[in-house]
Formats: structure tokens, C-alpha cells, sequence
């Protein structure tokens, strides 16, 4: 079943080619109670009253719609220098964050540099009069805890941080420099041009990128979505008639500026503070009464429509994809028309996968995997794309003709019978249960949101913008389906196999295109007559009862057991009193007031009388996939419901089968009871399993294709997979699996488990202790019993308790190559319960130091590396975990250095990290360490990721829950000499377990891997962990 997808996204999700059409260049890292309405007015008032007897700045008198358990104050004000500027109050915030977006990208980028947007974007951020240090913003984020980020799409460019909030007023001024006075030194030029071309070069093993392409080549010519959108090292350079550096700044002057500028300034401080915050930052930046260019170009034109593009992936996809261009759609501030939700309303009803619909219908004959459908409106300025995506099955890129017939069949059977009052009140249902009990989150993806809609929205409307909704329609949702046309769609075939006649320039991408025929579009018609299709039916399990079971009071720090015996009398059931039964819960803590609760459980297997052999091993990870796949086929239209009703589910195997739900309660129980039973009793077709086992190959085959710096890091993260068995040997076995194999399996899952369950949110004891009797009477033989009979099984793991130099290499097949290095101090073996809780206290420590190490050096690497020695653009340092144990991991994707250069750079990096970690001083280090824990400290932005932090411990039987306050306090203890020392002798020093994942592009004529002798190669990772020390956990 894996994970069902969560349908108010769904419904609201953009095309995988509008959604893939930004570039954005990562600089740092990796990786509610209601209150009255009336209430929230009165304080915005008095918000308003307070800041406006400032003359510099206006308070604007739009209010701020907002859902009623949102206690953020909003308010927005106008600078005088026309920039405007929204500001958020949160007193539950525990950081602050910034943007700056501005109305300009690479739809204005001058055809003789193009791809000059995103390069600026670069530019700006490189220094500036006030901050002239290339690295300093970065710098001083990363010394307070924070980090940022800059982005450049076809009609916007946006930069934004997250910093502690003692670091606000110094980000914001920096930021507020950056792009007031930016150094755009020539001597940096080279170093942006490189890495954006490195940028650019990492996409070409992005099919969204990819297409993007496809897409700017197989349009109107003349409009300016046809330019090459990111630049490269031909596209942004000197020219005659064209001096990069001149137009660079001809173009800064030109277009930042302050008219169309929006902010959001995100803080627990009040907004009158915020305000003059802004003011002393933003306000500075000039206005120079810039205008957005008006796009009067079509999108497409005649001959663009009513056409097939061919298109080779680069990972294994099937897919079909038909779009439709808006040419009506026109980003315009002042318009509700989006309030219409038109788009949405088509996308549900095609999504929609109840029974006899166009979705249920393909997915039962075997044809398709998935069907979607979304919009983006605003991407090309006047023009926007609706689009349909399907993922095919082998048997439904054989009957592609099949489908799209199918689509444009049920297309008319909504234009002629589904557009109706019931099912609009629905999708405004879902949305405004959505309004009513959001998931307020605190972070970038947030408030550079506000920003986003703040340039596209109304700006009353930037906050609720996806979710609120007018009336019902008609005649406008008839007219949008009335345009989509065999005759003005565009349809993309994509697989492997398809022919292709041209390159798409630079991301080396194989397409064709090609007008449909009249011939083949009255195939269509005639292929349309053999589908009959049934309208959706209403959803069942929307909530209509959002009581809260606890208050303030009932509040706990973790979550606590269950007994047996409470549980037996709670639900009548006696049998549970001597049941192989671990049950927690907990009331949530950050979100005490909302309907909802996270629940996941487990049938804990116990540990084997007998080892199974290699080949069972394989056999079973195999047949659990084959299975999991296989239930979500079964449980599909159940689990679309529940999407649709807001819980979500999601299956995986961790020493047994896991089933984890999340959403609101009233109907979470019994939605999950009924997938655990259909998911135990399923019986596949034969064409079903066949289609499964496609399916697998394919998530093999995937797993090949996927950018080269994840390539490198494979290895690192299967060796402590026990046991791991190589792609290929997976390949045949799976050939001798049969159905008998699957259900046999299956059914092991049920029996003789032990079952173990955390709860966190708004369950009672007595509703978990009905649905433990429930699913214990659903079960043939029940609930394993106690007893010694029963030692529940928690997995083995590996120990990395000798000091070795591992390398692993592998030749790829795309331009870059990539090298991951990973580091860690070795750990003596023992069973002794007291030396086991010594190993324990030690990996917290690890983990510690890793984490803070990590937060000092990236900045440096990246700078080293990136900046000054311009090797790649995706390059990390990052804390990583082998096992239990705790190291520091580096890796680097570059296109013009093979892996055994790469670690002379590393090297050269490693002593020069030493040199600064020596001379690093006490007061630097506490602000490291401060920054750290403000992380640490940070409370959970939803429901799930709260119950996430205690489900590391759950799931390793550690039912004490402290895994997270252990990390706090092992990092407030952290000296800096613990951090120099641990660098020196798991890095630079021999007494450390190392491995090296090389992997060789093919930009060089001849892979360099490192020849030392120093280090062992080893073939695979199977190899590896045969020579490891594995104990039972």
C-alpha cells in the first residue's frame, strides 16, 4: 500500500512540468488553539491603530483572511518606497524568517543572456557595500541556527531564511543590502557562471527539468517561456553586442525595484515592532518605478496545438500526460477569479477513483498506476496549463490510444452529466474543513508562499488563497471544459522506447513532435464509444464531528503504556490480559485542540527459532514489496476516501508489518480496521501479481537512474540494511516468486505477532481499547499470547568496531561524477546490558557532535568548494548514520572532476577544516551550539511530526521515549575541544571506520578513481557487510 496520496493536495496539485519549472540554488543545508473572529479583527485594529501613527509606512486596511484556529496576527503595510511588506506575529514562533520576491524571472530574461535572472539571483547573493563577504550571509545564519535559500521561476524570483530569532534584525538587513546594494563583482562572474552552468548540467537527470525544455521548444517561438530558462556557460557570456557584466547590471538597475517588491517578515515580536523592522531594512531599497513587461505573445499558436510529443525519460517512466494551455489565465492582483476553483473542480472529479469512474476503471483493467490532474495558472504571466497525468502499466503503453479515448470520453460525460451543485458543495467541504483545522507551519516553504501569493493574490486573500472558495459556477466550469479539446490538447508520450527525431538543447533530452493526424483522432472517437463510465459517488467518510478529548490538564510529556489489563477491561475482551500486546499513547501536546491523531502500528515478529536462509531472506523483502503494491491495488478506492476525508495512510515492514494513520479521528479507527482487514485477506489476479512484478523491476531500475550524488550515496545508505542482496540478484529471484509464494507470505504477516501500537492526538484509551478488540477478533488465531515464548524481534545491525578504509566505485552513465565520503569512530562489540547502555550514551554523544560539527563546517565546504574552487553545484557536508553509530559525511556532484580529484580536494579541505576548528573561539562556538539546540527545541510543526520524534524509540523497543531530550542534553554538553577532537581523530586520524563511494561521469573519456593502497576496494555492498560485525539488536 506504501502511502496514499493526500487528496487535498491532489486536488490542488500543479502539472509535474509547472511544478518542476523553478530553479533554486540550496546555500545551507540539506535537508493551535481557535480563538474568536471577532477577537482576531479587534487586535488587528489595534495592530493597525499602533503602527500607523508611523508617517513612513502605511498600514494597509485589507484584512487578512485567516482560518479561526490561526492565532497569527497578519497584517500588511506599504513602505514609501511602494515595497509591501506582510507581517506576521506568532508568539508560539521560536524562530524568525524573512523573503524578499519580486515579479521578475526568466520570462524576462534578454534573449542574447539567457538564463541572466537566475544568474543574478546568484549574483546578489555574493556579497554587497555593506556585507561584502562572498560567504558571510550563510555564515552568520548557519552561527545562529539558520539558513536560506533563493529560487528563480518563469514570472517571480524569491529569497528567504529561517534564523534564531536574536539573528532577525541583522539576516533581515543583510538580505535588505544584498538587494539594495549588491556588489555584482566581476571577479565573482566566472564562479556564478560555472555554478549555475553546474546547476543546469545536475538538472539534465531531472525528467521535470528535462521537460521543461521539451516544453520552451515545442511552443510559440516568439513567446519568452520559449528561452532557455536557467543559462549555461554558452548563454551567459560575452558577446558581441552583449557584455554579460554590463547587462547584468542593466538589468539589476531596470527591474529590482522597490514598486513590485513584496516581504514577509515571520516573529514571535509584535507587529508594531515588525513594522518599523521592516522599515529600517526594506525601506532602504530604491524605487525606481519599475513596470512588469506584458507578455502579448500566444503561449502556443495553431500549429503547437493538437500535437504528440514524443519524450525520452531518464528514469524508467510510462506515462501519459495531456495538457491543456489557458490562454485566459493572467496574473492579475485585483482579480478573484480564482476564488472559482473551476480547475480544482475538474481535477477532483477526474482523480476521483470510487467505482465505475474514469480512475477506478483504468486502474481495474490493469492500464494504469495513477491519475491526476491539477493546474498552475500564473506560470507563463498570461498564459497557464492544466494538465492530466497517468502512469501506465506495460499493458497501458500498449493501449495508449485506449486511454486517451477514455479521458476525453469521461471529459464529456462531466461536461454533459457531472457538473453538478453536489459535487461542488463537496470539494468546498473538503476545503473548508481543511480552513477550519489547518496545519499551521512555521517555516520557509510558508512564508515564501505568502510571498508567492502576495505577487498573484489579492492580498486579503494570501493566506487562505488555496482554501477559500465563492459559488458554484457552471457555465464557467463548461467553459473550461469545452476548450479541452482533441484539437488543442498536447500530449506527451513518455517511455524509454520512444522515437525521437531532435535533442532538446542542453539537458540532452531525445523528443519528437509531431501534429495528430486526422486519422488518428478519429481512431479516438471511435475507441471513445467502447468506454462507459459511472460519475463519482459522494464520499462517505467526510467528518462532520470534530470533538476534542482532552483539554490543557491531560497534557504528558511522552507517551505512556497502556496495561494489558486496562485495555481487557476498557473493551471486554479478557483475552487481551494475557495478549502480546505493547500499547502507548499520548494527548498531543502542540496541538491539544485539534480533531486529530496520529496512530501507528506494528505486528512485532518474533525472533526466529531457526535463521532463514540468504535466499528466504531475499525472497521475503521481495514478496513484502510484491504484496504492499498489491494491497494498495485492493484498497485503492478506500484509500482515495479517505485521502479525500483528510487521513492518510502509509504501509512498510520494520521487523514486521508497520500500518500508520493520521487525520481526523471520527472516522480513523474504523477507516484503518478496514484497510488492515482487506489488506490480510486479498486475493490478486494472475494479471495482477505479473503487473506487480513490473512494477518491482521498475523501482529497481529507478533506483540506477537517479541524479549521480545520490548514486554515491546508495551504498552508504543500504550497507547498514541487514541483510542487503544487490539489484541483479533481486532480479532473478523475483522470476521464481508465484501468487501461492505472495499469499503465503502475506498471511505470515498476521500470525503469531506480537502487537505493539503508539498513539498520539485526540484517541482515547477506550477508543484504542475497542479497536485492539476489533482487530484482535478480525485475526484467525488472534493475537500472539505472552510468554517466554515470545522475544519480540527488533532486527540486527551492523557495528563498525575495527578500524578500516573502505572504497566503493561504479562507472555511470551521465556527464557528472560524484564522491561521498563518510567517517566514523569505530565501536567495541558487546552484549553486556550495562556496556550496552554505555554504547548507547556514547552514539547520543556521536550524534551530538556530529550535528554541531556539521552546522560549523558546511559553510566552509561550500565556500572551499563551491565558491572559491567552483568543483559542483550540489555539495554537502552532513551528520550520518551507519547503524547506531553517529559520523560526518561530504559529498560533491561535479562536471568537470573525476572522483580521485575530488578527494584531493576533500583532503585539502580536511586540514584546512582542522587549521579553522583549532583557531575557532569559545564565543563563536556557543553561538554554533545555541543555534543547534534552537533547533533541537523547536516544536513540532504538525501532528505527525510529533509523533515522528517518537517513533524512532517505538520502533526500537525503547519505550522510555527519551531519544530527543538525550540529543539535548548531549549537545548542551559538547565542549569545543569535543568537536575539534572527534574532527581530528574520526576524520584526519586512523583509528576510524571510512568508506569511499566513487562514482565516474562520463564528461571524461577515462573513470579516475583513487589508487591508494591505504584503501581496500570492495565490489558491492552485499561484499561489504559479509566481512562487518552483525548483532542482533
Amino acid at each position: 500500500m506504501s502511502k496514499n496520496k493526500k487528496l487535498k493536495k491532489s486536488i490542488l496539485t500543479t502539472s509535474l512540468i509547472a511544478a518542476l519549472m523553478s530553479l533554486s540554488v540550496e546555500h545551507t543545508r540539506l535537508n493551535l488553539s481557535k480563538v474568536n473572529a471577532n477577537d482576531v479583527i479587534q487586535s488587528q485594529d489595534i495592530a493597525s491603530k499602533e503602527i500607523s501613527q508611523n508617517h513612513t509606512w502605511t498600514v494597509l486596511p485589507n484584512k487578512i483572511n485567516k482560518s479561526p484556529a490561526d492565532n497569527r496576527d497578519y497584517q500588511a503595510i506599504k513602505l514609501a518606497n511602494g515595497m509591501t511588506v506582510l507581517l506576521v506575529s506568532d508568539p508560539k514562533a521560536t524562530r524568525s524568517l524573512g523573503v524578499l520576491a519580486l515579479p521578475i524571472g526568466s520570462l524576462d530574461d534578454p534573449k542574447d543572456q539567457q538564463g541572466l535572472a537566475h544568474y543574478l539571483e546568484h549574483m546578489v547573493l555574493m556579497g554587497s557595500t555593506k556585507y561584502p563577504e562572498p560567504s558571510g550571509f550563510s555564515e552568520f545564519l548557519n552561527k545562529h541556527g539558520g539558513s536560506h535559500n533563493a529560487s528563480t521561476a518563469s514570472y517571480r524570483t524569491n529569497y528567504y531564511f529561517e534564523i534564531d530569532d536574536s539573528g532577525l534584525d541583522e539576516a533581515l538587513d543583510r538580505l535588505a543590502d544584498a538587494i539594495a546594494s549588491p556588489l555584482l563583482d566581476p571577479s565573482n562572474a566566472d564562479k556564478e557562471r560555472n555554478a549555475v552552468n553546474a546547476e543546469l548540467t545536475l538538472a539534465r537527470s531531472r525528467d521535470g527539468m528535462r521537460m521543461a525544455q521539451v516544453s520552451s521548444e515545442t511552443i510559440n517561438p516568439n513567446h519568452p517561456a520559449s528561452q532557455f530558462f536557467g543559462g549555461n556557460l554558452e548563454t551567459l557570456r560575452d558577446k558581441p553586442g552583449s557584455q554579460l557584466q554590463s547587462t547584468l547590471v542593466e538589468f539589476y538597475q531596470k527591474f529590482y525595484s522597490s514598486n513590485y517588491m513584496v516581504g514577509v517578515i515571520y516573529s514571535p515580536r509584535p507587529v508594531t515592532e515588525l513594522a518599523k523592522l521592516a522599515n529600517e531594512t526594506f525601506g532602504r531599497i530604491q524605487d525606481k518605478s519599475a513596470t512588469v513587461p506584458i507578455i502579448k505573445e500566444p503561449i502556443v499558436r495553431k500549429e503547437d496545438k493538437g500535437v504528440i510529443i514524443n519524450y525520452v525519460p531518464v528514469q524508467p517512466l510510462k506515462q501519459l500526460q495531456i495538457e491543456f494551455r489557458l490562454p485566459d489565465t493572467h496574473i492579475d492582483t485585483k482579480s478573484l477569479a480564482f476564488l472559482e476553483k473551476n480547475e480544482t473542480y475538474i481535477s477532483y472529479l477526474i482523480g476521483n477513483s470510487s467505482q465505475g469512474s474514469l480512475a477506478q476503471t483504468l486502474k481495474s483493467q490493469g492500464l494504469i498506476e495513477s491519475i491526476y490532474a491539477g493546474a498552475s495558472l500564473e506560470q507563463n504571466r498570461n498564459a497557464g496549463i492544466f494538465s492530466i497525468n497517468i502512469d501506465l502499466t506495460d499493458k497501458g503503453l500498449k493501449s495508449r490510444d485506449k486511454i486517451i479515448a477514455a479521458v476525453f470520453n469521461y471529459l464529456n460525460l462531466i461536461k454533459t452529466q457531472g457538473i453538478e451543485q453536489s459535487y461542488f458543495d463537496e470539494v468546498k467541504r473538503v476545503l473548508n474543513i481543511d480552513y477550519e483545522f489547518p496545519t499551521l507551519t512555521r517555516d520557509m516553504d510558508y512564508v515564501s508562499g505568502l510571498a508567492e501569493n502576495m505577487l498573484i493574490r489579492p492580498i486579503e486573500h494570501v493566506v487562505d488563497a488555496d482554501n477559500a472558495i465563492s459559488t458554484f459556477n457552471k457555465d464557467a466550469i463548461l467553459s473550461r471544459l469545452s476548450d479541452m479539446t482533441i484539437d488543442n490538447a498536447r500530449i506527451w508520450f513518455i517511455s524509454p522506447e520512444e522515437p525521437h527525431t531532435k535533442t532538446a538543447y542542453f539537458m540532452q533530452a531525445p523528443y519528437q513532435v509531431n501534429a495528430i493526424s486526422d486519422e488518428q483522432k478519429a481512431k479516438w472517437r471511435t475507441l471513445e464509444k467502447e468506454w462507459h463510465f459511472s460519475l463519482p459517488q459522494l464520499n462517505p467518510y467526510l467528518a462532520d464531528d470534530f470533538s476534542i478529548h482532552y483539554d490543557a490538564s491531560q497534557i504528558i510529556a511522552k507517551p505512556a503504556r497502556i496495561e494489558n489489563s486496562e485495555l481487557a477491561n476498557l473493551s471486554q475482551d479478557t483475552s487481551l490480559a494475557t495478549a502480546a500486546i505493547k500499547v502507548f499513547s499520548m494527548p498531543s501536546k502542540a496541538f491539544i485542540e485539534k480533531p486529530n491523531a496520529d496512530i501507528t502500528l506494528t505486528l512485532r515478529s518474533p525472533l526466529p527459532k531457526a535463521q532463514l536462509s540468504p535466499e528466504q531472506k531475499m525472497n521475503n523483502q521481495i514478496l513484502f514489496a510484491l504484496s504492499d503494491y498489491l494491497a494498495g491495488l485492493a484498497l485503492d478506492e478506500l484509500s482515495y476516501q479517505a485521502s479525500v476525508a483528510g487521513i492518510d495512510f502509509s504501509s512498510y515492514y520494520n521487523n514486521g508489518l508497520v500500518i500508520s494513520a493520521n487525520g481526523y479521528t471520527q472516522h480513523l479507527l474504523e477507516l484503518m480496521m478496514s484497510l488492515t482487514k482487506q489488506y490480510a485477506t486479498f486475493i490478486p489476479t494472475e494479471q495482477q501479481f505479473n503487473q506487480a512484478k513490473v512494477w518491482y523491476l521498475d523501482q529497481l531500475l529507478t533506483a540506477d537512474k537517479v541524479k549521480p550524488f545520490e548514486l554515491a550515496l546508495q551504498p552508504l545508505q543500504t550497507v547498514s540494511r541487514v541483510p542487503y542482496f544487490e539489484r541483479e540478484a533481486r532480479r532473478i529471484a523475483l522470476e521464481k516468486l508465484s501468487i501461492k509464494d505472495l499469499i503465503d507470505y502475506r498471511d505470515s504477516l498476521f500470525k503469531e505477532k506480537q502487537f505493539e501500537l503508539l498513539s498520539v492526538g485526540n484517541l482515547t484509551k477506550t477508543q484504542i481499547a475497542n479497536f485492539i478488540h476489533q482487530f484482535n477478533q478480525s485475526l484467525p488465531d488472534g493475537i500472539a499470547k505472552q510468554g517466554e515464548s515470545f522475544e519480540a524481534d527488533f532486527g540486527r545491525r551492523i557495528v563498525f568496531d575495527k578500524p578500516r578504509q573502505i572504497q566503493l566505485t561504479r562507472e555511470g552513465t551521465t556527464t557528472d561524477s560524484a564522491l561521498a565520503a563518510v567517517y566514523l569512530p569505530i565501536q567495541t562489540l558487546t552484549s553486556n546490558a550495562q556496556n550496552r547502555s554505555d554504547i548507547e550514551s556514547s552514539n547520543s554523544h556521536n550524534e551530538a557532535t556530529t550535528k554541531l560539527l556539521n552546522e560549523i563546517i558546511q559553510p566552509w565546504f561550500y565556500d572551499k568548494l563551491r565558491s572559491q574552487e567552483q568543483l559542483g553545484y550540489a555539495l554537502f557536508t552532513l551528520p550520518f548514520s551507519l547503524g547506531e553509530q553517529w559520523g560526518i559525511g561530504f559529498l560533491i556532484q561535479s562536471n568537470i572532476k573525476q572522483p580521485a580529484q575530488l578527494l584531493t580536494y576533500f583532503n585539502a579541505f580536511y586540514d584546512e577544516a582542522s587549521s579553522k576548528l583549532e583557531k575557532l573561539d569559545d564565543s563563536t562556538f556557543k553561538q554554533y551550539q545555541s543555534g543547534l539546540l534552537a533547533q533541537l527545541n523547536e516544536p513540532s510543526q504538525t501532528l505527525n511530526e510529533e509523533a515522528n520524534q517518537f517513533k524512532a524509540d517505538f520502533f526500537r523497543g525503547r519505550y522510555d521515549f527519551n531519544a530527543k531530550e538525550t540529543l539535548i542534553t548531549s549537545v548542551e554538553n559538547l565542549t569545543r575541544n569535543d568537536v575539534v577532537a572527534f574532527f581530528n581523530q574520526t576524520v584526519l586520524g586512523q583509528n576510524r571506520f571510512a568508506i569511499l563511494s566513487e562514482l565516474s561521469g562520463t564528461e571524461q573519456d577515462t573513470p579516475e578513481f583513487t589508487q591508494d593502497s591505504n584503501w581496500s576496494k570492495v565490489e558491492n555492498v552485499s561484499t561489504l557487510q559479509s566481512t562487518l560485525t552483525i548483532e542482533q539488536q
